[in-house]
């Protein structure tokens, strides 16, 4: 566990920058098809509607964290449960923070051996991008937030790339707009759900950060910008592609950026895939602190043994997952445990402060 102090804390501008980045991973190549099927031209509505879950879930938590002062997911555990209870709850958390992270890592191996690189076996990949992942998760809270600020500008530029495809896209693509019934745009809106998960691991920075009072607005402007990202990610999108069209591509946004023509690279989304490892890390990092916290507030073990133990379950756990079914059913289990995470969970556990009058002390 990292003591709070001077050299481990967030300020304002890195949670919010923690907040916004860290649902961009993986989620956020494939999210346009994926509400598509259900929303089709409305997509972009979808998307859209789906901040207001985001911003349900930054409320909730930080109704739950200001009850508690001081006191992040881990420690409220105990405080509610008791210490053997509360070590349960915090190592569930926990396997979902890991499982977040293994997802993460795991999806972006299969990407890189789908598009550049088929023949490399997949544990030498994770291998690899293991590396960074797990060196700045261990350097701590405070790197992870000086990271997601360098990764925005790192990784922004690429949002400038959209004039390519709007150049040669259809308009008339977006219309009908209203086409679908409030119901598919509802389920649309839920199939996001993968893309955004991050902000739930804000129960999680909440003791780490400086000033406790800037937390609600800073979350809030970090989520809906998040959500802005995505919105035009999928309009841009929906004008390249016909919703036809939308429907047999895997990966669009990577799709879309193998038209961007510059005269000395022949395959622009390979430069896409290499410049995404940033953020891959800034992903699977931050999960992977989340996780390892949880894990030691319940069991007293090294931080070198804890990390060494995940390191190593990380690569035979990759080679077990065998084509793109298995792949899909995992991200689904993660998309719907991560939602009723980040919504159910801090409002359940804020209800249950009240009913047993439990709060965090004023030291």
């Amino acid at each position: 566990m990292e003591r709070q102090g001077p050299s481990n804390t967030l300020n304002s501008i890195q949670l919010m920058f923690l907040i916004h980045t860290v649902p961009i991973g993986v989620g956020i190549l494939g999210l346009v098809r994926f509400v598509a099927d259900k929303a089709g031209h409305d997509a972009p509505l979808a998307i859209l509607l789906s901040g207001v879950y985001t911003q349900a879930a930054v409320l909730f938590s930080w109704l739950l964290l200001r009850r508690f002062q001081t006191l992040g997911i881990y420690d409220i555990h105990r405080r509610l449960f008791g210490k053997w209870m509360g070590s349960v709850f915090s190592l569930l958390f926990a396997v979902y923070c890991l499982f977040a992270y293994f997802m993460t890592i795991r999806t972006f191996v299969e990407l890189v051996n789908t598009w550049m690189f088929p023949l490399t076996p997949v544990w030498l990949l994770t291998l690899l991008f293991m590396i960074p992942i797990v060196y700045s998760a261990f350097c701590g809270i405070r790197l992870l937030g000086r990271y997601a600020i360098s990764a925005f500008f790192l990784t922004a530029w690429i949002i400038l790339l959209a004039y390519f495809p709007l150049s040669t896209g259809t308009l008339s693509h977006l219309f009908p707009i209203g086409s679908v019934g409030l119901n598919d745009l509802f389920q649309g809106s839920l199939l996001s759900a993968l893309s955004l998960l991050g902000v739930e691991l804000l129960l999680v920075y909440y003791p780490y950060v400086a000033y406790k009072k800037d937390v609600l607005p800073a979350a809030s402007i970090a989520s809906w910008s998040t959500i802005l990202v995505y919105t035009v990610i999928a309009v841009v999108t929906i004008i390249f592609f016909s919703i036809g069209q939308l429907g047999k591509t895997i990966w669009p946004m990577l799709t879309m950026f193998k038209h961007v023509q510059v005269p000395f690279i022949e395959r622009f989304e390979t430069i896409i895939i290499a410049v995404w490892l940033v953020q891959v890390v800034n992903t699977s990092g931050t999960y992977l602190w989340a996780g390892i916290e949880g894990v030691r507030k319940a069991i007293p073990l090294k931080k070198g043994i804890v990390y060494s133990l995940i390191a190593a379950a990380t690569l035979p756990l990759s080679q077990m997952i065998n084509g793109r079914a298995e792949m899909n059913l995992l991200l689904n289990l993660l998309s719907k445990s991560g939602f009723y995470l980040m919504i159910g969970y801090p409002l359940l556990l804020w209800l249950i402060s009240l009913i047993l009058r439990r709060k965090g002390d004023a030291s």
